[in-house]
């Protein structure tokens, strides 16, 4: 029997090695334009689960009560 989740391993190691290899080969550039991205990628995150927190909390406003706030400058 052919274990699939061996396979799902293999097939992530792989693709993280392809990555590392990738890496060695990047100029400076092409290495700061990813540390760019990954921080961004990291403060996107870090917002978004700030954001869902509030809505779990109820810390929201609907649409409507915000376009009525601010209708005069609409």
């Amino acid at each position: 029997m052919i274990n699939i989740r061996y396979f799902a391993v293999m097939n992530i190691e792989a693709r993280k090695y392809h990555l590392i290899e990738r890496l060695m080969k990047c100029d400076e550039n092409e290495l700061r334009k990813i540390e760019i991205f990954l921080e961004q990628e990291s403060a996107l995150s870090a917002s978004l689960d700030r954001s869902l927190n509030q809505v779990q909390e109820g810390k929201v406003i609907s649409h409507d009560q915000v376009r009525k706030k601010y209708e005069k400058w609409l």
